[in-house]
């Protein structure tokens, strides 16, 4: 089979370096080969979502950098490092598909971390986990003095009202709410409301650019970039996380499919990232 090439932005703007450039020290080759076999009832389409992102977490997981720097971290802590890096710090990536039939979808994935965006992503984690430490352990404390019949106080969490996702054209649908809320009914600390007027926050999702480039008469490039912004009830940014990445796709594909599909999936992500957040919030 001839290997066909593609390129593949994963998590991020695919930023193009000149050779003098990768010559840099902070710049650290990855590679992975991966397989993802294709589920009955999943398109395509997920399937290849799926396997690009096994491939950059992979390249990331199985690299030197993580060797080297996370090697002491239990195992869940290193595979949410590997994740955030492959999502944050990948430059100029590669995918080489070396199968790619109904039964199997099979990549070599190749790129360049950039060790200088990694370093500050680690120092960023091990800063908040150090606070986070801090205040259970205060938490704690108060606790060992406060009566045993004092309990949390739900009515102290914030409601939080999740808008209709803005588009770029200034439309807006309520198409991807329903998930947003099932992603947020999972964290501890955020309750959602169907009610604007008793908000204390507004999730605002936004579609900032949705893209399709033609590369030849069978394949185009296809671009999307999402934002999530944490608003208090006046419009004032309390937090924004914004999810970018593009895909390769055939002219046989249904184009309406995978770019909901790929929406769907960049919201859910931004909301993760920003669920630190979310679960810290005050009434106010």
């Amino acid at each position: 089979m001839i290997k066909t090439l593609i390129k593949l932005s994963v998590g991020v703007v695919l930023i193009s370096f000149v050779s003098t450039v990768r010559a840099d020290s902070f710049l650290l080759p990855v590679k992975s080969a991966v397989c993802q076999n294709v589920a009955a009832g999943k398109s395509p389409s997920d399937t290849r979502f799926e396997a690009y992102d096994k491939a950059a977490f992979m390249a990331v997981k199985t690299s030197e950098y993580m060797q080297k720097n996370a090697s002491g971290l239990d195992d869940h802590s290193y595979g949410v490092l590997a994740y955030k890096l492959a999502d944050k710090a990948l430059n100029d990536v590669s995918i080489i598909t070396v199968r790619d039939d109904e039964e199997r979808i099979c990549l070599e994935f190749s790129g360049y971390l950039d060790t200088q965006k990694a370093d500050a992503i680690r120092q960023e984690k091990a800063e908040n986990t150090f606070a986070v430490q801090n205040v259970k352990k205060i938490a704690r404390e108060v606790t060992a003095l406060l009566p045993k019949s004092i309990e949390e106080d739900d009515g102290a969490i914030p409601l939080i009202y999740i808008k209709d996702v803005e588009f770029y054209n200034h439309e807006t649908t309520s198409a991807y709410t329903a998930k947003l809320a099932q992603k947020l009914s999972f964290e501890p600390k955020v309750l959602v409301t169907e009610s604007k007027e008793l908000a204390d926050y507004f999730i605002v999702p936004k579609l900032l650019q949705s893209k399709m480039e033609k590369i030849d008469g069978k394949n185009s490039r296809y671009s999307m970039s999402v934002a999530i912004e944490l608003q208090k009830t006046n419009g004032i940014v309390v937090d924004t996380e914004q999810q970018n990445r593009y895909i390769i796709i055939s002219e046989e594909q249904n184009r309406q499919d995978i770019a909901q599909k790929l929406m769907a999936k960049l919201l859910e992500d931004a909301l993760e990232a920003m669920a630190g957040k979310l679960n810290t919030l005050l009434k106010y």
